[in-house]
């Protein structure tokens, strides 16, 4: 029977419902409750699109009450489906709008031409584009193949991601095992060959369990694929097992703002390691913001710029002007990650005002799922590596950031000793609770002035964090409850 208590909170900017998307089966309690409610309301209730956007070309409308023989040139002859969006001829200075309350899912990669801006319009929450195909739980066709253990057709990629309810319950993946492995609700094991889906469920048919039942597809929902002058703005992207937004080579001006992340990741790599990111810029970025954006439970890090080997080889990779303001992360794996060398010059990165929550508490960080990442923290970065194999860093700035019960590292960023002339970090405040640390070591990866890369530090108490993190920045406001 379903639990009567589950309430649709995909139909409600009502705050005190809306955080709880981030961990809803079983929420932590921070110092920063009211910051982080206020910045995660803006964000939500952020006006539409051309509130916010000048819209110099011609505006396409969708919505699923539309019609992909439609010219959507109007709310009344609204597009339909995200196929129809690809097949439209697009011009640079046109904008795609979704109708804010409508979810559109997996059909294919958004693919944008350069140029154009994706955003909402009407009212609402803000539109939805999902990974998984639908919602299972509205789907009546589960078996039960052995007692407690469902099935149910599955034609997509691997499934990286289970999420049940909301949050209620993160599936586990017992690959390994498969079927044999499932025990628990939530348990899930995904049968490529045979395009079937197993799910444990001890309370009868998934369907008659659950409200939402959302199965994780490995599948990239936005690919910036040499993109430039394109705008993603006021638009929730979820339930991907790859990534949200996947910029390689991009040529410039990428602005990502007023949207929301959650549950992304967890697709395998060589059936070695899990990775996915909610936002991902791949060999190089320059004039790019990502700004007013909530992020939360992606498997490996939330939001990221790396990559030695693009489009034209090694040539042109820059990491040049990019901005990462007035974000929310919370129950990220990693929040912010960063990997450079070669040479490759990086000036004018700016981490500002941000709010990192909960970091290494989401399901990412877990150890009882398969392929575990759980390593990072709220900033991981590489700026030297062994052999002397570092980018030119010019300039970056960690300014007016807040740490809010990171379960993890705080900042793990190799450097060698020449660049620290050019990090810039201000105005940081940390607060440390014990009772949620799942790793002793809170601090590591700040260089002393040796010519050793890797010199790393970590601390372990409050006293040797004050000491080492001046090592990073002199002057931060650190907090550090023992209960």
């Amino acid at each position: 029977m379903k639990n009567p208590n589950i309430i649709n909170i995909e139909k409600t900017n009502e705050i005190a419902l809306a955080k709880l998307r981030a961990n809803y089966g079983n929420p932590a309690t921070g110092y920063c409750e009211e910051e982080a409610d206020a910045l995660r309301a803006k964000i939500l209730n952020a006006p539409n699109t051309e509130e916010i956007y000048e819209i110099k070309g011609t505006k396409y409308y969708v919505s699923v009450d539309g019609d992909d023989k439609n010219d959507g040139k109007s709310p009344e002859s609204a597009i339909k489906t995200l196929d129809g969006i690809n097949a439209l001829d697009l011009k640079h200075g046109d904008a795609i709008l979704f109708k804010r309350g409508d979810t559109f899912r997996f059909a294919a990669e958004i693919l944008p031409p350069d140029g154009i801006t994706y955003g909402s319009y009407g009212e609402g929450v803000k539109p939805q584009i999902f990974g998984s195909p639908e919602n299972f739980a509205k789907n009546d066709t589960w078996e039960e193949i052995k007692p407690n253990i469902w099935k149910i057709d599955f034609p997509y990629p691997e499934a990286g991601g289970l999420v049940l309810d909301y949050g209620m319950i993160i599936g586990v993946l017992k690959k390994a095992k498969m079927i044999e492995g499932l025990q628990e609700n939530g348990d899930y094991c995904h049968d490529l060959e045979n395009n079937a889906f197993y799910m444990y469920c001890n309370s009868g048919k998934p369907s008659d369990t659950y409200h939402d039942i959302e199965i994780m597809p490995n599948i990239k929902l936005v690919r910036l694929l040499s993109s430039k002058d394109v705008t993603i703005d006021n638009i929730c992207f979820k339930y991907s097992a790859s990534f949200a937004i996947h910029a390689p080579d991009t040529e410039g001006n990428i602005n990502i703002t007023n949207c929301e992340f959650g549950f992304l990741g967890g697709t395998w790599f060589n059936d070695r390691v899990r990775y996915g990111n909610a936002i991902e810029f791949w060999a190089g970025a320059k004039n790019s913001k990502v700004e007013n954006c909530w992020f939360y439970q992606t498997y490996d890090t939330a939001l990221t710029w790396q990559g030695n080997f693009g489009k034209y080889g090694q040539s042109g990779i820059e990491y040049i002007d990019i901005s990462y303001r007035e974000n929310l992360f919370e129950y990220n794996n990693c929040d912010i990650e960063f990997f450079v060398g070669y040479n490759f010059p990086v000036e004018n990165f700016r981490m500002e005002n941000n709010i990192m929550r909960f970091t290494s508490m989401g399901w990412g960080t877990r150890t009882n799922d398969g392929g575990v990442r759980g390593i990072e923290g709220c900033v991981r970065a590489v700026t030297s590596r062994v052999s002397d194999n570092s980018c030119d860093l010019r300039s970056t700035y960690f300014t007016n950031n807040l740490m809010d019960c990171p379960a993890r590292q705080t900042i793990n960023w190799n450097i060698h000793p020449d660049q620290r002339k050019n990090i810039h970090a201000s105005g940081s405040r940390l607060y440390i609770k014990s009772a949620y640390r799942t790793l002793e070591p809170c601090l590591q990866g700040l260089q002393t002035e040796t010519d050793q890369p890797y010199d790393r530090r970590f601390a372990k108490n409050e006293q040797e964090l004050r000491e080492m993190f001046t090592l990073f920045e002199q002057g931060a406001d650190i907090h550090w409850d023992e209960d």
